[in-house]
């Protein structure tokens, strides 16, 4: 459930925010059932800069068990659902998660935002996201390397650029690919 996910990976604590208990160490997998998780972030934040999670010096795999697209991170058209931030060598892998109705309205990432991080993602999909830059998703800071695999992106808007994605800062690289590598660890179960 929400809170339970929450407690698990998210663990930043500034900017009004309380953070969660950050149970999950370096290289952990989180394996999440089918079924939706929303809910508000646990600390009053205005609309535009409210992140239900929020991840920072740390890097996982959040893996979707079962049917693909069947976890749902909704961010019920409020809230901007997840900014994952510096992961250092490591790379954050989101697996089979479907992003659906993240906000950050006049703010930046819908759905996801990726700062100086490295983050894979295999098998997600991102509906009816709505941010001011990045609908769906903003990438930005220099070392920040995004690869998406088999991931689509369906009715997602941004009232200045990037309805789907958008990469800011000339340092972020968003690569799109139309297989999947090899030696891919983050397959849902």
């Amino acid at each position: 459930d929400h809170p339970v996910l929450w407690n698990l990976i998210s663990n930043r604590a500034s900017f009004g925010y309380t953070a969660g208990n950050n149970i999950v160490e370096n290289g952990d997998s989180v394996v999440v059932g089918q079924g939706s998780f929303s809910g508000p972030p646990y600390a009053y934040s205005p609309v535009p800069y409210s992140r239900v999670y929020y991840t920072t010096g740390i890097y996982f795999s959040l893996v979707c068990s079962g049917e693909i697209h069947g976890c749902v991170l909704d961010g019920l058209n409020l809230h901007h659902i997840m900014h994952i931030r510096d992961t250092g060598s490591g790379t954050t892998r989101l697996s089979g998660i479907h992003f659906k109705d993240g906000r950050a309205e006049g703010s930046y990432g819908g759905a996801l935002t990726i700062e100086s991080a490295l983050v894979s993602l295999k098998s997600c999909k991102f509906s009816s996201n709505q941010a001011y830059m990045g609908g769906a998703i903003f990438a930005r800071a220099s070392g920040t390397m995004v690869n998406l695999y088999m991931t689509s992106f369906v009715g997602n808007s941004a009232t200045n650029s990037g309805e789907d994605i958008y990469s800011y800062d000339g340092g972020a690289s968003v690569t799109v690919h139309s297989t999947c590598p090899q030696d891919w660890s983050g397959t849902p179960a």
